[in-house]
């Protein structure tokens, strides 16, 4: 009889993804209140460094951890500018710059480059079934999002949103090059480390404190996209090819475009409907447990 954790690490990636889905939400809610880029980068991933250090500080089992991770402090500091400043920053910036649709479709389908340094240098097999994977997952993408919206955007835009996915491509294999672990001790490490790179920006444009309804969006930011996302994914890394978790990964928007369907009103055409129809083919196979290809989980 096959064992369940052979499946886990997609379903971590799986989660992050349905986690992840929920930001352009979040984010539109804080902009409404008045919320700036560069406040918003921050200020979730310092309040999520807050919640993960009082969560490590009431257990002795994980500040040990957290302790003992600091002779991976250069490494760590390497993941946090790709995870976190890259992502948050040039993302929510890009933001500004671009449509939503064209930012978030730029920003996932920079995830090749994870499936194409997987293969290259940690030797995972892409294999039939995960190239198809992906091919369906990037076309149901770019059907939702060209039909959906008005695509459009300055070269500084699409540049940042390029940016921003390749940084969060390269955390992941890194991550799993590097062998980093995963858990609440990590990232303790990466989210204090990333607010101080996040607060470079807001030292240098100024700050002021969020209205009520952007501070209950950075809340829910906070806990749901940054805190677990961040988390099912370092876990996916952790257990799983990196290949795998990108290919899953990037059917974020897939989710993005359900959490606005529910919460705005925001209505799909049929060619949004198809596209929506061919990721959930490519998680299909994505989720399709291939045991020969899988490599054995990483420790560290």
């Amino acid at each position: 009889m096959p064992s369940t954790p052979r499946a886990r690490p997609e379903l971590y990636a799986l989660s992050a993804a349905i986690l992840n889905g929920t930001l352009g939400s979040w984010n539109r809610l804080a902009f409404r209140g008045g919320a700036s880029y560069h406040e918003l980068a921050f200020l979730k991933c310092f309040f999520a460094f807050l919640v993960v250090l009082a969560l490590c500080a009431v257990d002795p089992g994980r500040r040990r951890q957290v302790v003992a991770l600091r002779h991976q402090a250069p490494r760590l500091a390497v993941l946090a500018f790709l995870g976190m400043f890259s992502l948050y920053y040039l993302e929510t910036w890009a933001f500004k710059e671009a449509s939503i649709p064209l930012v978030s479709f730029l920003t996932y389908a920079a995830g090749g480059v994870t499936i194409l340094l997987s293969a290259l240098c940690l030797g995972e097999r892409i294999g039939l079934f995960r190239a198809l994977a992906f091919g369906l997952i990037v076309g149901g993408v770019w059907m939702i999002f060209s039909h959906e919206a008005d695509v459009s955007g300055s070269p500084l835009g699409i540049a940042l949103a390029l940016l921003a996915g390749l940084g969060y491509a390269l955390f992941i294999f890194v991550s799993k090059l590097w062998r980093m672990g995963s858990g609440l001790a990590h990232l303790a490490w990466l989210f204090g480390l990333g607010s101080l790179y996040l607060l470079v920006p807001v030292l240098l444009e100024g700050f002021s404190w969020p209205g009520l309804q952007a501070g209950a969006a950075i809340a829910g930011m906070v806990l749901l996209p940054t805190i677990g996302g961040f988390y099912f994914t370092t876990r996916a890394v952790h257990t799983g090819p990196a290949s795998s978790v990108q290919i899953i990964e990037t059917s974020d928007p897939l989710f993005a475009t359900l959490f606005a369907f529910a919460l705005f009103g925001d209505r799909l055409t049929p060619a949004g409907w198809a596209g929506a129809a061919c990721i959930m083919a490519g998680l299909l196979l994505a989720l399709r447990r291939v045991p020969s290809a899988l490599p054995r989980p990483a420790h560290g």
